[in-house]
């Protein structure tokens, strides 16, 4: 007699936030505008701030084999979204996202209205602030999603944040690594831990 083992594969995500996060009070106002029907996953980066109760979404995504430097495709979770500007991190390259086509379930493909000369797979490309005399993280991160958040149509959209956490990375949005320190917790927030 012999057991013959039979894989299957169920549809659905992982969460990413290990056990209970510890929550800031309070629901925080989106600094961003999100289409209704976007769904914010729990232990997305944000940039909070607590004196305006305002939480600002870490757009953020790499890139992928398969695309071009005008038309990249993107990892998923990225929440980039036609009108933004976003720069190459490490690099002043900065281009604006003309439309993002997320039919496909492996990746984003994300059109720019000017190619960003040098992007290549495993790069990021974010969100960025060009109000200055270069360009900068639009929203550096400082906490995570404490739970996850559906935009909906006239809504007046807060979320949960999360302090204190620990983040499953691989479940999570992409990030560089120059988000962390010592390759585990957040540079601005030592209380949220990564891990793989």
């Amino acid at each position: 007699m012999s057991i013959i083992f039979r894989e299957k594969s169920y549809s659905g995500r992982r969460n990413a936030i290990w056990r209970e996060p510890k929550v800031l009070p309070g629901g925080f106002a989106l600094a961003q505008t999100f289409a209704a029907g976007t769904l914010l996953k729990r232990g997305t980066l944000v940039n909070v701030d607590t004196s305006l109760m305002r939480a600002g979404i870490v757009k953020v995504g790499k890139v992928l084999n398969g695309g071009t430097t005008t038309v990249p495709r993107v990892s998923k979770d990225n929440y980039l979204m036609a009108g933004d500007t976003v720069m190459k991190v490490g690099s002043d390259i900065t281009s604006t996202v003309a439309s993002v086509d997320r039919s496909n379930e492996d990746y984003d493909v994300v059109t720019l209205t000017t190619a960003m000369s040098g992007l290549e797979e495993g790069n990021y490309i974010q969100e960025a602030d060009t109000s200055g005399n270069s360009p900068v993280a639009a929203y550096e991160p400082n906490a995570v999603l404490a739970a996850d958040r559906t935009i909906m149509e006239n809504d007046l959209p807060t979320v949960d944040v999360a302090w204190q956490a620990l983040v499953i990375r691989k479940a999570a949005q992409s990030f560089p690594d120059s988000f962390l320190t010592s390759s585990i917790a957040l540079t601005n927030n030592h209380n949220i831990l990564f891990i793989y």
